[in-house]
């Protein structure tokens, strides 16, 4: 299976054409080179894969990996 990560970096890659070498979890939205609508275009794909809802009071977020971990809880709480 596919990290949450992984999947995240891969789409950033290839759907919004991030420069790989900027991506880690560190990265903000403006390191990246991002916006805010992209960054829901962004959870809109997670949530399709992964079949999750991400709640929106819960999508402020300074960092890819808040980002991630706002993913991996929202597949936790589908998982039990």
């Amino acid at each position: 299976m596919t990290s949450t990560f992984d999947f995240i970096r891969q789409t950033l890659i290839e759907k919004f054409e991030v420069d790989a070498e900027l991506i880690s979890h560190e990265a903000t939205l403006e390191t990246l080179g991002l916006d805010s609508l992209t960054m829901v275009e962004l959870l809109f794909e997670v949530s399709e894969k992964y079949d999750i809802e991400i709640p929106t009071d819960k999508l402020d977020f300074t960092t890819l990996g808040e980002a991630i971990a706002l993913i991996d809880e929202a597949l936790q709480a589908k998982g039990s």
